[in-house]
């Protein structure tokens, strides 16, 4: 299986590996000056992986927005990671 069917994820591995990929993915963020993510970065990269792990476009749409608004580097980081930008991907294809 590519890393790029994270959400997808129908195999014999099941719901708890699909969920293991996104938090491995989102976990991995992390900022390029070595700086810790702020409490409300983490509050909202929690909260997006939370919605992509539920499934749960709008929650996922409102998070990005919020990041987007409240951080311009976390929003960069969050569309420009590799195995974030490919879940992100994916629920946008599936229509999530």
């Amino acid at each position: 299986m590519s890393d790029q069917e994270i959400v997808s994820n129908t195999d014999d591995k099941g719901q708890g590996h699909r969920e293991a990929k996104i938090k491995k993915a989102f976990g991995s963020l992390k900022r390029s000056d070595d700086e810790p993510l702020s409490k409300q970065e983490e509050e909202r990269v929690l909260g997006i992986r939370e919605a992509v792990t539920n499934r749960d476009r709008a929650k996922v749409e409102e998070h990005l927005a919020s990041a987007k608004t409240e951080s311009n580097w976390l929003y960069e980081e969050l569309i420009k990671h590799p195995d974030i930008s490919a879940i992100l991907q994916e629920l946008s294809i599936m229509g999530f």
